[in-house]
């Protein structure tokens, strides 16, 4: 078998302007929200801006290890993962405003009184880490780090769709492997930076491993539905088997289920302990509204797509796990607001509309940026000598 004749990809101006113009008006109606309520303003945009920089790190991570477990099957897919992933750049130009707002948004950069003895205490002996110049600096370096990896290994990939060397596959694999913890770990320090410090005393060894594993839910499930929306077109989405959907619902079960367990293990532990610095975090999102946007996760994030991605039947329908994937994505925003918003109003669950207009402008941003990239280059690695092992999967 062949690999197929696909042309470049030279089309998508249409959603290119289209995606680019409402990401400006979205970021320009966050921009007017904040002339009336900068700190609300500032929460909302960080909710839209973690939440598909969760989905772009999530597919780089995913690529990072399809490329250290030698894994042949998703090499059909691989292009979009490299393209989302690449499109770290973007993010770094939209980071200015948290840069910006970072006294609005963290405790430690302004202490407060308000804060209380015990709050006070806990910042001056992170004061050392927690300096202006150093959260500028880590902010730098793990958007370097994210970026070359990306860049690196799309630029790789499309070396090789025009010389057809083998080499490239083995470049990719090595910086895949080598880079997996670097990546890995300028995550989690993301996490602590950007959402952990949100909360004055807050702190869990857990908490970036449960940010990570709701982000690759995120990006498994947006693979899943552009594959869907592209199967009438001359992208990947029509060379994906049953089989592949068969893979892709398998890996959405898994990582499901360990959000899930990572969710568990991390409250366990925290009640178990019963620490004032830990337990006032989960006291917020127990009660009030907040509490009904808990059960809300641990039934729509985890018990209800548990039960459905069961059905092996389903995870082979590709329109049927689209919309599990869709359901997933909407999920992922409700689960980005409650790490993110309870801080901005603690006492009743509050969705300020910056909020969606942020959501709205970072994702149009993003979506242009990528397809932008996306021009001129193969839909699939075409120069990939496992692309044929990858056309070839059957269901399991």
């Amino acid at each position: 078998m062949r690999p197929p004749a696909l042309p470049r990809f030279e089309g998508g101006q249409r959603l290119w302007m289209s995606s680019a113009g409402v990401g400006v008006v979205g970021l320009v109606a966050t921009g007017v929200g904040a002339l009336l309520d900068v700190r609300e303003a500032l929460y909302g945009y960080l909710f839209g801006f973690i939440y598909w920089l969760g989905l772009c790190l999530g597919t780089l991570l995913l690529l990072a290890s399809f490329h250290a477990s030698n894994a042949r099957w998703p090499v059909v897919l691989r292009r979009t993962l490299e393209v989302t992933g690449a499109t770290v750049p973007v993010f770094l130009v939209l980071f200015v405003p948290v840069g910006l707002g970072m006294a609005r948004l963290y405790p430690w950069v302004t202490p407060s009184p308000e804060l209380g003895e015990h709050a006070l205490q806990v910042l001056a002996h992170r004061e050392p880490y927690n300096t202006v110049p150093r959260f500028l600096l880590r902010a730098v370096g793990y958007f370097l780090a994210w970026g070359l990896v990306g860049h690196f290994l799309l630029r790789w990939s499309v070396r090789q769709d025009t010389e057809g060397s083998t080499r490239w596959t083995a470049w990719q694999r090595r910086l895949g492997s080598g880079a997996l913890p670097v990546i890995g770990l300028a995550f989690s320090f993301m996490t602590l930076d950007w959402l952990m410090a949100l909360d004055a005393t807050w702190q869990s060894t857990v908490y970036g491993i449960y940010v990570y594993s709701g982000a690759t839910v995120g990006a498994l499930a947006l693979v899943v539905v552009a594959g869907v929306a592209t199967r009438d077109t001359q992208h990947f989405g029509r060379l994906l088997t049953p089989g592949h959907y068969q893979r892709l619902g398998t890996l959405l079960f898994a990582f499901i289920c360990f959000w899930a367990y990572i969710a568990y293990s991390q409250y366990m532990l925290i009640w178990v302990a019963s620490l004032p610095e830990e337990v006032t975090w989960y006291l917020v999102r127990m009660h009030g509204g907040w509490g009904a946007v808990s059960w809300a996760l641990i039934l729509g994030h985890f018990v209800l797509p548990f039960a459905v991605l069961l059905s092996r039947e389903l995870k082979q329908r590709p329109r049927a796990l689209a919309g599990v994937a869709l359901w997933m994505l909407l999920l992922h925003a409700v689960d980005t607001a409650w790490l993110v918003l309870p801080a901005l109003s603690p006492s009743r669950a509050h969705l300020p509309w910056t909020a969606l207009t942020a959501w709205v402008g970072v994702g149009g941003c993003a979506v242009a940026f990528a397809v932008w990239r996306s021009r001129g280059m193969y839909p699939v690695p075409v120069g990939d000598p496992f692309l044929v092992h990858s056309l070839q999967v059957r269901q399991p």
